[in-house]
């Protein structure tokens, strides 16, 4: 299974990929660490920007794109553009899009800890939330 996790800062979207085969897992390089969008209020950079994240799930051959689910209310909330990505990735055809909430990852962690730490990954410390996603 190749997983892609998603973290949406401001107008880019952070990716980590994962593969899982045999309960083992792997983190195969990537052309990109983020994939940003010019300006989220301009339809054709929404389209360009929807259109580019699938050309590079499409690439990898990824099976699902686990985003970190953002609060929308409250001292955490997220942005109104960072929701509009969200919404541009969800929409995508052929490939399958999942929300994770925080409290979501917490359970899972516990019942799945990770066998290393986010330091021995050699990912930028950046992605360790999409990292995070993914796993």
């Amino acid at each position: 299974m190749r997983i892609c996790g998603v973290e949406l800062s401001g107008n880019d979207a952070v990716v980590c990929l994962l593969t899982v085969e045999n309960e083992l897992f792997n983190l195969p390089d990537c052309r990109v660490r983020r994939v940003t969008c010019q300006n989220p209020d301009k339809a054709n950079d929404l389209k360009y920007f929807q259109k580019t994240f699938k050309q590079l799930m499409t690439d990898y051959q990824i099976d699902t794109v686990v985003i970190k689910e953002r609060m929308k209310k409250g001292k955490f909330a997220g942005g109104a553009n960072g929701f509009k990505l969200e919404a541009t990735l969800q929409l995508m055809d052929d490939i399958n899009v999942v929300l994770m909430s925080s409290s979501d990852q917490k359970v899972h962690l516990k019942h799945y800890p990770l066998p290393i730490t986010f330091a021995e990954t050699g990912l930028k410390k950046f992605q360790e939330t999409a990292f995070m996603a993914a796993f």
